[in-house]
């Protein structure tokens, strides 16, 4: 598994398989009194997922850019640009860092790289999750 894999499997897969414990709430008997809280130890609820974006960032050093550059590469770079994107090729956020100013044909094309990655990396992701999901129903 590469390190940008790694690196960006584990927020979404701890968030997939973070269980929320299901909390009922019953009004007391009168508007005075507190309201009685139960919390259940058994039942919990998952997040879903499925629509957490992804974030893919670009480095440009020189007139090349970089998906997910290591320290050493982002220590020449002239910007960095992080794009989230949702499963189905929706920007949801571009953030730009670094002074260096960047074409509209560069953002362009650095979106178009960003969503190809996206993609393989959503399908990538999720096959882990379904894979370590299936693994811990076994047990």
């Amino acid at each position: 598994m590469t390190y940008l894999l790694k690196k960006l499997m584990f927020p979404k897969a701890a968030l997939s398989n973070t269980g929320i414990p299901k909390v009922n709430v019953a009004a007391g008997a009168s508007g005075d009194e507190q309201p009685e809280v139960d919390v259940s130890d058994e039942e919990f609820l998952q997040f879903d997922t499925s629509r957490v974006p992804v974030i893919v960032t670009l480095t440009k050093v020189g007139r090349h850019y970089i998906v997910d550059a290591t320290s050493e590469e982002e220590s020449q770079m002239c910007l960095a640009v992080s794009i989230s994107i949702n499963r189905q090729g929706r920007i949801c956020g571009l953030t730009k860092r670094g002074g260096a100013g960047l074409d509209p044909s560069f953002i362009l094309d650095m979106i178009s790289v960003a969503k190809t990655v996206s993609e393989q990396l959503i399908n990538t992701l999720d096959s882990h999750i379904a894979a370590a999901e299936a693994g811990g129903e076994e047990s």
